[in-house]
Order: structure tokens, then sequence, then C-alpha cells
């Protein structure tokens, strides 16, 4: 649900999660209303002279010009007189209908969009989250899981490639348990026929692995003792031979980027094969059936397409039907969790107590495990066992997830320092939040040497973000009056959290048990100075827009002791307030000839959305997952580094721009 209210600056929208803020000092009354020729959830029409948005990048579509599309990033653009679209890349997707002539500037961290005079213009606005709108009950055997995952894909908006648009696919519903089958009507009626069947044996651990292949083919999954999992429909068979998991993982990767390849929706993509030098004929792959078929007839080894962005790991039990359709939603793989014994010299584990973030108090260590993970970019484990380098997943989280903050479209941050001695990180990210709040819409809220009493408080308050820098045990986060335990917290209203302290695994559990989404935690003893390094650098990543798993993965990427941080809940959770809704990463190698650059951007949440890269390459766009390569000569690769707004990794080391732009620059 999308809600929107003038304010004396301008428009202020917000969705459950998020909110945006428009400038428009001079707008004439607003009104609901209003026409685009884009899916949105609610338009709002007025009169301005000049509109202002809280990013730098924004695309301009002609609607009369045959869809043509600029992208617009730091340049001065003057569009002479036609209809446009400007797609703004907010928290909350937004779309302007304008009649030119116009002109759309990009000064540092915004973007202005003005007129000669007064100009009627229609705003658009689509909340990019979605949550179940109806419940399907089944008896929790492998054929009632067999209907409900028949039943999953009713929201998909179309049988084309164009559903391969995240847009178009909305949320599963929830699975519950009952004596019989219970389909709701609206659900029934929504499930599109299209001729794809699924044929599995009656093994719950084989329904869970195939269901993401089921969910976007739209196929209707049938039990048959014995079988060989096999896809068929009129005119196909095709076996699923060999190890269920890959073969499931390389036949959705497949059969989802041609799709990405052959919609018409949306603009053309680069980084992605071309239908035509495949023989695929787009025109005459509107049928589902025969779209497969052409699909499976190509040879899988000649394709480059991308890795796929999410695995999730679901032990074969009834549990999994509450996890379920928040792991389709993702569009991620299913596997089952394997563990192996874990080496200790992966968590670094060495006896520097002198500077270890504890204390004088055992910290409350978790045995960790190595898990066997699958073809994916980012891990989510749903399962007892705590293995690293995933993000340890809870289904309370993902239901979590569907609440909102009633905080007025404000999103609440508070820091708490619980020891004096950490009040350089404290400090340096306290000033990080209170940078962006001023085009952000941040409330920023401070704590010192905090009582058992407020500490439990701060968690219960309704807030976006909490950063705690302090000490925890065994007994539970440190506070000037005792430890409090997390278990004693009636309800945790802090959707994020990040628990930079000893072994505090546990107590992100617990808040995650409570209500939490999700947030960052240890696994046992930190080094300080190494806690305080990932905790300004996590900081800094939420509030660009990465989600809390790929800002851990890239924060704790500057220590040895890396592995030892970790994240409980719905990694893929993204904060409402980010600057930018496609955060990207630059990976850069000097070469013989200059730099090696390649810019590279992962969904956060879901997959077949695009992005436009930053000054590197083509200004093409490029789908989610797909990089952009070039090769710069130093002046230029310098000039790319003093103007992004993305970390970077230099010959395999984290920097943040304006550091490696003065190392480079030192060298000179």
């Amino acid at each position: 649900m999308i809600d929107w209210e003038v304010t004396t600056a301008g428009l202020r929208v917000s969705d459950r999660r998020a909110a945006v803020e428009i400038a428009a000092p001079d707008w004439g009354e607003f009104y609901a209303g209003g026409s685009l020729p884009r899916l949105v959830d609610t338009t709002v029409s007025g009169q301005v002279s000049k509109l202002g948005f809280g990013t730098p990048r924004a695309t301009v579509t002609s609607l009369t010009n045959g869809g043509g599309h600029t992208s617009i990033d730091d340049d001065r653009t003057e569009l002479p007189p036609d209809s446009y679209l400007l797609d703004v890349p907010t928290p909350i997707e937004t779309a302007v209908r304008f009649d030119g002539p116009a002109t759309v500037h990009a000064p540092e961290r915004s973007l202005e969009l003005s007129f000669g005079g007064r100009q009627s213009v229609t705003l658009g606005f689509r909340s990019p989250f979605r949550g179940p709108e109806s419940t399907i009950r089944i008896p929790p055997t492998p054929a009632g899981f067999a209907r409900a995952i028949s039943h999953l894909h009713a929201g998909f908006e179309t049988t084309g490639p164009a559903k391969s648009l995240p847009a178009l696919r909305g949320h599963p519903s929830r699975i519950e348990f009952a004596e019989t089958v219970e389909i709701p009507d609206v659900i029934a009626s929504a499930t599109a026929e299209t001729g794809i069947e699924l044929r599995v044996p009656a093994d719950l651990e084989t329904i869970l692995t195939v269901s993401p292949l089921a969910y976007y083919l739209q196929a209707r999954v049938s039990i048959e003792e014995g079988v060989v999992p096999t896809i068929t429909a009129p005119g196909l068979t095709h076996r699923l031979d060999g190890d269920l998991p890959e073969v499931v993982a390389s036949l959705l990767r497949r059969v989802f980027y041609l799709d990405c390849c052959c919609r018409e929706a949306g603009p053309p993509l680069a980084g992605l094969p071309d239908p035509d030098r495949l023989g695929l004929d787009p025109d005459r792959l509107s049928d589902p059936v025969r779209r497969l078929a052409a699909y499976l007839e190509l040879d899988a080894d000649s394709i480059d397409l991308p890795e796929w962005h999410l695995a999730t790991y679901l032990p074969a039990e009834p549990e999994a039907a509450r996890a379920l359709p928040y792991a389709l939603d993702r569009l991620s793989l299913i596997r089952p969790p394997e563990t192996r014994p874990l080496d200790g010299k992966e968590l670094l584990r060495r006896s520097l107590t002198d500077f270890y973030r504890r204390g004088d108090r055992p910290s409350a260590s978790v045995e960790a495990v190595k898990p066997v993970l699958g073809p994916a970019r980012s891990h989510a484990w749903v399962d007892e066992t705590v293995p690293i380098d995933v993000f340890n997943a809870r289904t309370e989280a993902f239901e979590n997830g569907l609440s909102g903050l009633d905080t007025d479209g404000r999103l609440p941050f508070i820091v708490v320092q619980n020891d004096p001695e950490m009040g350089e990180e404290y400090a340096e990210v306290a000033r990080i939040y209170e940078n962006h709040a001023a085009d952000l819409p941040i409330d920023v809220t401070a704590h010192r040497e905090l009582t058992c009493e407020e500490l439990s408080a701060v968690f219960e308050r309704p807030s976006a973000f909490v950063h705690y820098v302090g000490h925890c045990d065994t007994e539970g986060l440190r506070c000037t009056d005792g430890n409090l335990s997390v278990e004693e917290i009636p309800e945790s209203n802090a959707q994020t959290f990040f628990l930079n302290a000893c072994g505090t695994f546990y107590e992100g559990e617990a808040l995650v048990e409570r209500g939490s989404v999700a947030g960052g935690v240890t696994f046992s003893k930190v080094l300080n100075e190494q806690a305080a390094t990932v905790g300004t650098t996590f900081a800094r990543l939420l509030v660009y827009g990465f989600s809390i798993d790929r800002a851990m993965q890239l924060a704790r990427r500057q220590i040895m002791m890396g592995k030892n941080y970790a994240v409980v809940g719905d990694g893929t959770h993204v904060l409402g307030g980010r600057r930018d809704r496609h955060p990207g990463t630059l990976l850069a190698e000097p070469t013989d000839g200059g730099f090696s650059v390649t810019y590279d951007v992962l969904p956060n949440w879901t997959a077949g959305g695009w992005y436009y890269p930053r000054g590197i390459g083509s200004d093409t766009p490029h789908l989610y997952g797909t990089t952009t390569e070039s090769t710069l000569d130093r002046a230029s690769f310098l000039a790319v580094v003093e103007s992004i707004d993305a970390p970077i990794i230099y010959e395999g080391q984290f920097f943040w721009p304006e550091d490696l732009a003065s190392q480079l620059r030192s060298q000179n």
C-alpha cells in the first residue's frame, strides 16, 4: 500500500518499508489520479515548475519516439518538445510523466527536473515489496506440497517472457496445514494453465528441490511413485537426470535468463545473449510450451549466462512450508542443507585476548560449521545448524518483514555506545547516519551508557535500525547496571540491527524471534579495532542501499577475522532510507595498459530488473547480476574513482572511493 501526503517542501510518499521525499517548492494543488504507461500502485498529479529527488540518476523515455531511452547520470540534459516518462530509482519506484521542453540536471547526490514555467505532471509510485495476499491450506504430505506449489504462481500477470520482470510476479500465497486441501477461489481462478507438468516421486526433498523450476515454469506438480523427475507437455518430455539440485539450477537459470533476452517489455539489455544469434524468434515464443521446447533444444554449454543470485537451504520437513513462499518470491534455488566440520583456521581464532572486544567475561561462542553450497552468489540457511558464509535465515524473519513502521514516513536510526572506550566507532557511525539524514528521511538518535531497562526500551521502540557498540558475554549485552539478555525483552520493534560485540549470534537470533527482520552479529570474540572497521563500513553500505547480507559480505572483507561476522534473519532485507535502489560494486585491477574495471550490481531481493552503469563502458541498461566491463587509462580510471559513490575492490582489497583516489594521486 502506498500513502502520500503534501508537505511544505513538496510530496512525501511511503509504503510499509520505505519513504521518499520529492521537492516541489512551488507546487500547485496535488490530487490523486492521472494515467501512466506503466503498472503502478497509485498516481498523483499537479502543477510544478521543478521537481527534486534524492538520487543523481534517472532514465528518460520518449513516449512518441519509438520508446528511446536516455540515461541521466551527473550530466545536464536538455529535452526538446515531446512527451516523456522519467524513471527515478528511489526506494519506492517512481515515474513522472511530463511534456517537454524540460531540463534534467543531476548535481551531487540529487536530481532536478525543471521547466520554463508551471507544468502539469503525473507521478506514479509502485512499492517494490509484496506480501502474500491469500493462504493455501494443505495436509503436511508430499501430495499436499505438490498441490500448493502448483498454485503458488497465481500472482504472475503473464505466461510470456515478460514474467521475468519482478513487477509481473506477485507474491506467492502463504501455506498452512489442514486436513484437506483448501485453495481459495481467487487463487484457483488466477492459476494459469500452461500445459506444463512436472512429475515427481512422493519425496518431500525432491518436491522442494524442483519447486523453483515448477514455480517459474507455472507448471502443475503431480506425484507418481518411482518416477524420475520429469517435465512433460504436449509434444515434450524432458527428464531431470543427474544431480537433481544441479540440474534444476542449470535449467532454471537457462529458461529465466533466456526469457530476459526475449521479453519485449522494458529496454533492450546488454550482457545477455542475442536471441537472433541463438535462433530464437521472440514473436513466436509467447506460447509457454513452444518457448520451453525451443530453450531445451539449445546447447546449454554454448550459452554464457550470469550466476544465479540466491540459494535457500531448506530441510525436508513440513515446517519448510512456512518459508517456501518467501524463498520462491525471491526466485531462490532450493537445496537440502548439508554441512562438514569446520577447520579452525577458517575463523582465524587466535589468542590475542588483550585486544578482544569482551572485557573480562567469557563470550557466547558459536560452534559454526562449513556448508556445502550450491551455484549462487548469496545463500539463505533455514536450518538449526550454524554455518559460515551464509545468512542464517529464520522463517519468522520473512514474516516480520511484512510489517511496516508506524513512524509517519520517517526512519528512526538509533546508535548505542555502552562502553566508553569505544567512542571512535560510536562517533563515526553516528556521523555517517547524520550526514545522510540531510537528504534522506532518517532521524538519528544517539545514546551512551544505557541501563538494562533503557536498552530494552530501545529495542522495543519502533525503529528502522539499531547499531549497538559495546560488550556481550554469556549473560547478554553489557549495560551500566548488569547484562540484558534479549530473551527478557517481550518484543523487538527494531526492524534491523548490528550487535557489534563479542559473540552476539544468540542475542541477534532472539531479536529476530521477537520481531526483528535481520541484523549483523558475531560468532565469537572480535578485535576492538577490527570491529570498529567492520561497524563503520557496514553502516555506510546499509545507508547506500545494499542488503543486510551484501553489506556484511563487503564490510568483513577488510579484516582477517571476517568470517567471524554473520547475518541472522532475512539477509535480502534493505533499509527504507537507502540512497540507491541499485547499489553496485566497482572491481578494478591494474594492467599493463591501464586498469581493468568491472561494475557489478547484484539484485538485493529478486531477479529480472536492470541498472544503468556509472560511466563505465556504454550506458546501455544491464540486467541485475551481469557486469559492465572496460579498460581505462590512468586519467580515466581516476576520474571514475573520483566521481563514483560506490565501494571499490582494488587488487582484492576494499576501498572507499575517496581513499583509493588519494592513494592513486599519491602514486603520481
